[in-house]
């Protein structure tokens, strides 16, 4: 999926996050994703209200299609075959705030017992501007790298709660040399980085995922079914 907007990136953290902890590489892959259509819906946090539709029959896919039809030649919006297994079990994720409308995709996965969401910003579109300039292609090119963000999900009836990774505790943990897991600081966002792999992130959250210090309760997004 496209790399683009890196700075979308810090501007999802600032909304959601207190502590910024994000990875360079997405945890969840075309052969490690699963769905589950509970997150489905529309959903309130605070006084955000967010919609998460499934890729393939999202309203974003729909107009994404739809602008390539009108264009000289018609491809896939995904970029491979990978791309296509991979987001055929994934979400998108919209909201709207200060003027503006964010998109983002969710991937999940199961690591041991446990549901983890692998969430990436997408773009953001100007509301009081929609025009065509505003919609960029998102499946494709682009020169920029985004960053992923990685929750602990459960999903308790009408609620569903997001356990978002706990910066503060896994910065420490790095300092001190205590942690196996690569990562690099950066300066631009003043934000440490990880820089695992995939499967390196994979080996971490099976070693640490039911340590309650690797979440916080200000790092936690309860969002209610409406």
């Amino acid at each position: 999926m496209n790399k683009k907007f890196f700075p979308i990136t810090a501007v999802v953290v600032m909304i959601f996050l207190t502590s910024c902890l994000t990875s360079l590489h997405n945890l969840v892959t075309y052969t490690t994703a699963v769905s589950d259509d509970r997150i489905t819906g529309n959903w309130q946090h605070d006084d955000l209200i967010m919609k998460i539709e499934s890729v393939p029959t999202s309203s974003f896919l729909k107009k994404i299609s739809s602008a390539k039809d009108n264009g000289a030649e018609k491809k896939s919006v995904y970029d491979s075959k990978e791309d296509s297994l991979l987001y055929s079990r994934s979400y998108i994720i919209q909201f709207s705030k200060n003027n503006y409308q964010y998109y983002m995709v969710c991937c999940l996965t199961h690591i041991c017992d446990d549901l983890y969401a692998d969430i990436e910003p997408l773009t953001a579109e100007a509301l009081n501007k929609p025009t065509e300039s505003n919609t960029d292609d998102l499946f494709n090119g682009g020169s920029y790298t985004t960053t992923h963000s990685i929750a602990k999900l459960f999903i308790r009836g009408n609620e569903l709660e997001l356990h978002i990774l706990n910066g503060d505790f896994i910065k420490e943990q790095l300092k001190n040399g205590t942690a196996a897991v690569k990562y690099e600081k950066d300066d631009l966002f003043a934000t440490t980085l990880i820089t695992a792999s995939s499967e390196e992130l994979r080996q971490f959250l099976s070693k640490y995922g039911n340590d309650e210090r690797l979440y916080s309760s200000k790092n936690t997004i309860t969002l209610k079914k409406i």
